[in-house]
């Protein structure tokens, strides 16, 4: 009834927003805020990255952080591709978390939400409900930079990521198909972009002959190129091993094509 409604404020109830924060756990205890800023600022801007304490601070504990973006769409399209992505050699998990409201931000902050992270952090198969009750992070934590932090930063390459993936090691320049067949390189090109399509649209490629088997490729989005660089890399293809990492726009409209 009207009057009924009046009490309660009038109208429906306004839709929840959509969530823009995101809950990066299993971290290597090497991983830094800047880390994270480089594998996730790509998909949009970020207004905050902050780091979970590891527990108790063990030594080797699994860390956390929690990264925010500006808008929900960004923080959609940074989970959907980074979500499974080895860093630093371990397959970290992302999810999405919504804001608390203000009560139960304050009961958080009073230690409660720490104390539910410790102990629900490590159950499987929690969802967002649980998530809900976590809170909203803690104090950013200076991680020590080491031999872990140099491999993460190895592993995405020189380059942040981008929509522009380099795929080494994909055919031998002096091999016999590749010196004899005249076919070979378009076959291969059709190929890897067929295999390569199964993470998005792939935009064009190009494979440079006179190099180390190199392919370039482009991608519709950084996401779907985020995807394909996790799932080519350390594949073994024709006896020999995947490298892929991201490159740039730049280097990809110098490199030479089949």
């Amino acid at each position: 009834p009207p009057a009924a409604s009046a009490m309660r404020g009038g109208g429906e109830p306004a839709a929840p927003e959509e969530p823009r924060k995101l809950m990066v756990s299993d971290l290597h205890p090497h991983i830094a805020a800047d880390d994270l800023k480089e594998v996730f600022s790509p998909f949009g801007e970020l207004t905050s990255v902050e780091m979970q304490p590891n527990a108790g601070g063990a030594e080797g504990a699994l860390g956390t952080a929690y990264i925010t973006f500006q808008r929900p769409s960004d923080a959609r399209d940074a989970q959907a591709a980074i979500h499974g992505l080895e860093l630093a050699g371990r397959n970290i998990t992302v999810s999405f978390m919504a804001e608390l409201p203000a009560a139960l931000s304050a009961i958080a902050a009073g230690g409660m939400g720490s104390a539910l992270a410790g102990v629900l952090g490590g159950v499987p198969g929690l969802g967002l409900g649980a998530h809900l009750m976590m809170g909203g992070g803690g104090a950013g934590v200076e991680d020590n930079i080491g031999a872990e932090r140099a491999a993460l930063l190895a592993r995405i390459g020189s380059a942040a990521p981008s929509p522009y993936v380099l795929l080494k090691n994909m055919f031998d320049p002096a091999g016999k198909d590749e010196t004899s067949d005249p076919d070979f390189f378009g076959d291969l090109r059709e190929d890897i972009m067929e295999e390569c399509g199964k993470f998005g649209k792939v935009e064009a490629a190009k494979v440079d002959r006179a190099s180390q088997g190199h392919v370039l490729l482009q991608f519709d989005s950084t996401g779907s190129a985020t995807k394909a660089a996790s799932s080519m890399h350390s594949r073994w293809f024709a006896g020999k091993q995947i490298t892929a990492e991201f490159t740039d726009e730049a280097a990809f409209a110098s490199a030479p094509s089949a």
